[in-house]
């Protein structure tokens, strides 16, 4: 039943997005940014364990909308810089675009993981090579990140602070090296763990696919390629 609803919830999210993207009048807009944010608010009130999660990333939608308006709109020209007509009802659009689709994704998708997102790819048609490599994905970038911190924070403990100059630029190139080398190096791990454990990545296909399910996951797989952009 959970993997069910979570299709359910999967699909809803991909046609709501596409919905909004084909709308252009400010109107329409502005309103499907107010059903989203009700959409927020009422799961924001009914899951309380979810709400700091929902509110990082609502915070991160709100932080690229807020440095969309401050270059955007903006024309440059003999008398100055001033704001423009075009660049203001442009900014908007995206704006509020951005904002529903945003909005009504983290709502429909509120509690869902990388690995319950990938098996309803799964179900709505998308091959599972492709949602086995989209819950790696997730995974992994998780695994790197907190890498990341722990190189950094043994990089403070030894008195390293970045500034401007060509010392602290070969320092963090090094960095960024450092964590490429844990990551080739992980990944070796994880193929001899999934190796060792009889995982087999090539499956045989079905001998007659019904053509509706290659264009449904062909069409979850743009959808999703243009979520995560």
């Amino acid at each position: 039943m959970n993997a069910r609803m979570d299709r359910y919830r999967l699909a809803a999210a991909l046609l709501a997005s596409v919905a909004i993207c084909q709308l252009n009048a400010i109107g329409l807009l502005g309103a499907a940014a107010v059903l989203a944010l009700c959409a927020f608010v009422a799961v924001f009130a009914r899951r309380p364990a979810l709400r700091s999660a929902m509110l990082r990333r609502a915070g991160s939608v709100t932080a690229f909308v807020a440095m969309l308006w401050l270059l955007l709109p903006w024309s440059i020209d003999a008398a100055g810089i001033h704001l423009a007509e075009a660049g203001v009802d442009l900014a908007a659009r995206i704006s509020l675009r951005t904002e529903a689709a945003a909005l009504a994704c983290i709502s429909l998708l509120a509690g869902m993981d990388a690995f319950a997102l990938a098996r309803a790819a799964a179900g709505l048609g998308l091959p599972d090579r492709l949602a086995r490599l989209l819950a790696m994905t997730v995974r992994h970038l998780a695994v790197l990140d907190d890498t990341r911190r722990r190189i950094d924070l043994a990089m403070r403990a030894r008195g390293f602070h970045p500034r401007a100059d060509l010392r602290s630029a070969a320092v963090i190139a090094q960095q960024v090296a450092l964590v490429l080398v844990h990551a080739v190096l992980r990944a070796e791990r994880v193929e001899l763990a999934l190796r060792a454990r009889g995982f087999a990545p090539a499956r045989p296909l079905p001998a007659a696919a019904p053509a509706w399910r290659h264009a449904a996951g062909a069409a979850t797989a743009c959808c999703l390629l243009w979520l995560m952009l």
